[in-house]
Order: structure tokens, then C-alpha cells, then sequence
């Protein structure tokens, strides 16, 4: 194993309590669960999840509350293999705990975000040699001043930076993110976020807007459709694949991202190919109940795309 990571994220984790219902109730209507889990989550933990999968040795930058919910969750990544050096255990907090609702006659999802989503992580939590001997810092920006520092430290030291932008981060505007945002290597919304912080009314609007505010590359992920590659002069959309059953949708953006990272920054695979393999792998991962349980690995993605006679090699 390598003596630091590749691969760093900076953002959240959270306990998901998540729940399986036969479809979504509507007001005031009771509705049985058939089945409750719960699992290890949060988006850039997901997300690191799915780069360690794949092989690449990543870390996780955070914090969890010192609490049995906080141990839980640093021995899920553990456990997966991501180093949790700099996961801090705050004793004046609780971890949070996420409920995520599954409906399974769609496999879509609804959830409902912790108010202890956002952690007092200071600029004293950062170390600068920990950032500075990676390839690619990926944050979500839920720590506004803390990325802002995060990201100084990756340019100076020729880290490349990818930014997950989600729609509660983008609710903040352009004017608060544009520091952050127009520092970025690649900007990753999806397309709410992306719509919502240029305040477009379509994906490729949004992408068009963001790439010419000086963006090299923007890929907005559009769910069942796939995904929105855009650079100065290139806009493409990237098909998802097609699969028989949809269990849960829940952290198949964060396994995009990862697979994407890994193909892209690690591996050095061209947009295209980086984008349909990181397709493939959300398209795996979607038959799994669980952001995390059906992450694939390599060797799983290569099957997936042979089943389905697509050659990217």
C-alpha cells in the first residue's frame, strides 16, 4: 500500500437509516416499511468508498461525533480501506444520521439531511504535506472556509481539485461559491445544482454558463439519463446503460464520481471512456440496496460492460 493517498475527500459522513416502502405515500397516508438497514454514508465518504474499490488508495478528511454512531462509521471506512488519519472525533458533537426512503417500485429515493450534517472542522485540521502529496482533492464545499484553504493548498502544490456540487450547496449562490467554484479542475454537479447556481432552466444552459465562467471541464450527472460532459468547445452527453432492476438510486452519483476520478486523474483515460466506465459502475451499483453495497470493482465493471458487448479497451 502506498505510505499516502492518491485520492483525498474532504466533506461528509453519515449513518443512513434508510427504509424500503412499495411506492411513496401521499400526505397523511401510513405506509408499512417491508425492510430497514443501516449502512455507512454521506456523499464524499461514498465516494471514497468507490475510488478504494477500485483500487486507489484514498483518505477521508472530516469528523464524526465521539459517539457509538462516530465508531461505526470510521470502522466501515477502515474496513474499506480508506485512511482515516485525519477523520476527527469531536466529542462536543453527534454524528449524523441520515433517512433515506426507498420506494421499490422505482428504486428512487428521498432524503432527509441531519442538522449535524456540518461539522466545526477549523483550518488547524488541515495538513498541508497530507494534501500536498496526493493527486486529487475532492470536496463538496459543506465547509465553505475550510475548502477555500484546502483548495489554496492543492494549487500551490499541483493537486488537482474536483468539486461534487449538490443542490443544498448550490442554494448558497454564485457570488458566495465562485471563489471556490472557479478554482476547480473539474466541477461536478448534478442537475440541480447546476441549474440552481446559474439559475438556467435547462443542463446544457448550465453547463455552457459554467465552462465559459472559465471551468476546464464541467460534467453534470442526470440520472437515469446518464451524464453532461461540457469543456469550452465540447458538449456531449454520455448515456447511462440500461438495467433490468433498479433497487436503490442512492449514492449512484458519489460511485459516478469515484469511478470517474480513478479512470480520469488516476488512470488517464480519456473523458469519453472515463465517462461510460463510471456509467457502468452507477449502473452496477443501482442494484443494490445501500449507497455503499453495490460499489463495484474493476473486474466487476469490465463484466458489466462485456455483457453488454461494449468494448473500451
Amino acid at each position: 500500500m502506498l505510505n499516502s493517498p492518491e485520492i483525498l475527500g474532504l466533506g461528509e459522513i453519515v449513518v443512513d437509516w434508510v427504509a424500503q416502502i412499495p411506492h411513496f405515500p401521499k400526505p397523511d397516508e401510513k405506509i408499512d416499511s417491508f425492510h430497514q438497514e443501516i449502512f455507512g454514508g454521506g456523499v464524499t465518504a461514498n465516494f471514497l468508498v468507490a475510488t478504494t474499490r477500485l483500487g486507489v488508495f484514498s483518505g477521508f478528511i472530516g469528523a464524526v461525533g465521539q459517539d457509538e454512531n462516530g465508531e461505526f462509521l470510521i470502522k466501515d471506512l477502515k474496513n474499506e480501506g480508506v485512511d482515516t488519519k485525519y477523520t476527527y472525533k469531536k466529542g462536543d458533537l453527534k454524528t449524523p444520521v441520515n433517512f433515506i426512503i426507498v420506494a421499490s417500485n422505482s428504486g428512487e429515493k428521498i432524503i432527509i439531511q441531519s442538522p449535524y450534517m456540518q461539522y466545526s472542522l477549523s483550518i488547524k485540521d488541515l495538513d498541508n504535506d497530507y494534501i500536498a502529496s496526493s493527486k486529487l482533492l475532492h470536496t463538496t464545499a459543506i465547509y465553505h472556509e475550510l475548502t477555500e484553504e484546502a483548495i489554496k493548498i492543492a494549487k500551490k502544490n499541483n493537486v488537482k481539485i474536483s468539486l461534487d456540487l449538490e443542490s443544498q450547496i448550490a442554494v448558497r449562490g454564485w457570488n458566495k461559491l465562485k471563489k471556490i467554484i472557479q478554482n476547480v479542475d473539474v466541477l461536478l454537479p448534478n442537475k440541480e445544482g447546476a441549474m440552481s447556481i446559474t439559475k438556467t432552466n435547462s443542463p446544457k444552459e448550465a453547463a455552457s454558463f459554467l465552462t465559459k465562467k472559465g471551468i476546464p471541464l464541467v460534467i453534470i450527472t442526470l440520472g437515469s439519463q446518464g451524464a453532461l460532459i461540457s469543456t469550452e468547445n465540447f458538449q456531449k452527453v454520455i448515456s447511462s446503460y440500461n438495467i433490468n432492476k433498479v433497487i436503490d438510486t442512492t449514492g449512484a452519483g458519489d460511485t459516478f464520481i469515484g469511478a470517474f476520478s480513478v479512470a480520469y486523474w488516476i488512470k488517464g483515460w480519456d473523458l469519453v471512456k472515463a465517462c461510460k466506465y463510471a456509467n457502468a459502475a452507477a449502473g452496477i451499483k443501482i442494484g443494490k440496496l445501500g449507497a455503499r453495497t453495490g460499489m463495484p470493482t474493476h473486474k466487476e465493471i469490465l463484466a458489466f460492460l462485456e455483457e453488454r458487448n461494449e468494448n473500451l479497451f
